[in-house]
């Protein structure tokens, strides 16, 4: 019992560290950024230690993830090794924040030849807690392995290699302790260099522009001042959005009416952006959330009659009751009995399985939670709730906009919905381009819907020609795709009752009948991807739960496009200097030989003369 104290103790202590760490990444992780703008670092040194430490902090983050739902499967030699490695990373984030602040520079300040050169002696401290930051990161992948291994054997081995990384990382933390005194030096005489050049600087404008006192400043040189004082701040605020912009994810949300795009835009509006609604904003849906629990019963009457189905004596008697509501009762109110009938026909056998294989009645797009939620929804005192206003069918068309910050993520997201003019689309279409990911969100347990009239065609026929425009368009060629594939779970209740192949002749079942419906949804998506673009898929049921783990499985998702844009970034920059130098040396080594070869050689009867464009030969 002690003993299981105590590594709680130690698991909550282990989760902080982490907690602090991430934090402390995350500001060392923007302070490079704000360097890197600054500097206009050219090499790439900045952003590879910025891809590192985003990295390692969202591998930090699946420790931190483990740490708090793993507490059972805790071994103490793994919590000795997670502690250390804190301290190390600690320790690396200690050596990060002393090299910002060394490279601060103020905005106001131009840049001089003694700054520049600071840069570049920090560039190598950048590379060493790059190296460091990527060991560490190693470490960190191995002890998540050996989390998630249950193999004692194995676990073994991988905890051996990452000691055998942190004892590496440990060298290079003392030779980079050792190096960062003299580079710290280094930096402090370039600094006092650089203020003596400002202040130099600084008194030859003052006696330059100064004027003798008998020309006193006029109401013009005031008004150029001012007018020079807004332009800088003008050109400061434009930088810095545009480095905002470079830097912000953009989301473009597709799909049909009821997909489900609706609640994701909703419920991430309140956990991440706007907050919960106070109880005096909530009160005024009232009256729309009763009338979708009368449009609830409606449907169910008029399934019940669409399909003539017996029911018990019982249930006849509630679906009486259902019947006198909606003719005798005024439409904001909903008596006792009807909750109690709508409770009944709702959980019996018989309502379920119509429920299930029904395609022609258009239910609430969020019926089973009003059901479940009816006697609640029908009391005097009702006030509805977050989710209940998330689950409103409040679709406009149009396209409307959420920006937010989400973690190290500055989230742009578009919700495109209803039909589109195209005036407005030449309006507002261009603010897409390139995006960071589309959203698509598609209801799957529409496939036995008609499409078009035609019985023997599904609804899916659309999202898949949509799927297939937006993928091909020029708009979104470096963008990725995220599928999110709603209703999973009345997906696979309808298969045994409407067969997939009845719909899509060309589909054949295997022996598990979920998983090739799933593959081969997911295989029609992936044929009309002309341009080859990145698909992540997640099969969900947004009505069931808040959606958090969905949320975080999208964060991490998106880190890791963004993680790989940084790495295709860097690599089309290195690419286009090694390019440049290279031309430039061959050049140079052109001109050089036509230097020496303009030069007549004994014995030869002409000259050819090079240049880097052109070859010719004179006789």
């Amino acid at each position: 019992m002690a003993d299981s104290q105590l590594n709680e103790k130690a698991v909550l202590a282990l989760s902080g560290a982490v907690d602090t760490n991430m934090n402390q990444l995350r500001h060392s992780i923007d302070g490079l950024r704000q360097i890197h703008n600054r500097s206009k670092d050219d090499n790439g040194t900045s952003i590879n230690l910025i891809a590192q430490l985003t990295a390692l902090r969202s591998n930090l983050g699946l420790m931190h993830d483990w740490l708090s739902h793993g507490v059972a499967d805790m071994h103490p030699q793994l919590l000795s090794d997670l502690d250390i490695l804190m301290t190390s990373c600690a320790l690396l984030v200690r050596h990060l924040e002393t090299l910002i602040d060394r490279l601060q520079h103020p905005d106001h300040v131009s840049l001089d030849c003694a700054t520049r050169l600071k840069y570049t002696v920090g560039s190598r401290s950048m590379d060493r807690l790059r190296n460091v930051a990527q060991g560490q990161n190693e470490a960190v992948n191995l002890l998540l392995a050996a989390c998630k291994c249950h193999a004692m054997a194995q676990r073994k081995i991988l905890l051996h290699k990452s000691r055998q990384i942190r004892s590496r990382d440990a060298n290079s933390m003392k030779e980079l302790t050792r190096s960062s005194k003299v580079t710290g030096g280094c930096m402090r005489i370039l600094t006092q260099a650089s203020v003596m050049i400002q202040w130099l600087r600084c008194l030859y404008y003052i006696k330059l522009l100064r004027k003798q006192p008998q020309h006193p400043p006029t109401e013009e040189d005031y008004e150029i001042a001012a007018a020079n004082i807004r332009s800088d701040a003008i050109d400061r605020a434009l930088q810095h959005d545009a480095t905002s912009l470079r830097r912000e994810t953009k989301l473009v949300m597709m799909g049909s009416r009821n997909s489900g795009k609706e609640l994701i835009m909703h419920q991430m509006k309140v956990l991440y952006a706007e907050g919960y609604y106070p109880i005096e904003e909530r009160k005024p849906y009232h009256y729309a959330v009763r009338s979708t629990a009368r449009l609830l019963i409606h449907a169910i009457i008029d399934l019940l009659k669409d399909t003539g189905i017996s029911l018990p004596s019982e249930l006849n008697e509630h679906f009486a009751v259902l019947l006198h509501e909606v003719e005798t009762v005024v439409m904001p109110q909903l008596t006792q009995d009807a909750v109690k009938a709508i409770k009944a026909i709702w959980t019996c056998p018989e309502f379920s399985a119509l429920y299930v294989q029904n395609f022609e009645i258009d239910f609430p797009q969020y019926a089973p939670y009003f059901a479940q939620e009816i006697e609640r929804i029908a009391s005097d005192d009702f006030v509805p709730s977050e989710a209940d206003i998330m689950r409103l069918d409040q679709t406009l068309g149009g396209i409307r906009e959420l920006r937010f910050n989400w973690d190290e993520l500055d989230v742009h997201l578009f919700n495109i919905s209803g039909y589109v003019p195209v005036h407005f689309q030449k309006r507002w279409f261009h603010q897409l381009e390139g995006a960071t990911a589309l959203v698509f969100t598609i209801d799957v347990s529409r496939y036995d819907r008609p499409y078009l009239g035609q019985s023997s065609e599904s609804q899916l026929l659309d999202d898949f020609a949509n799927f297939e425009s937006l993928a091909a368009s020029e708009k979104f060629a470096s963008s990725s795709i995220i599928l999110l594939l709603n209703n999973f779970t009345r997906f696979r209740e309808k298969l045994p009752y409407s067969p997939l192949e009845t719909f899509f002749s060309d589909y054949v079942p295997g022996e598990d009948s979920d998983l090739s419906a799933r593959q081969y949804i997911l295989r029609r998506f992936k044929d009309v991807n002309r341009n080859r673009l990145s698909i992540y898929s997640f099969w969900v049921d947004l009505d069931l739960s808040d959606n958090t783990h969905l949320y975080a499985a999208l964060k991490k998702t998106l880190q890791h496009i963004q993680q790989r844009k940084a790495r295709e970034e860097v690599w089309n920059a290195s690419t286009t200097t090694m390019g440049s130098s290279s031309r430039g040396l061959a050049g140079r080594l052109l001109s050089t030989r036509s230097d020496n070869g303009s030069k007549k050689r004994p014995g030869t009867s002409g000259s050819r003369t090079f240049s880097p464009l052109s070859s010719t030969k004179t006789e």
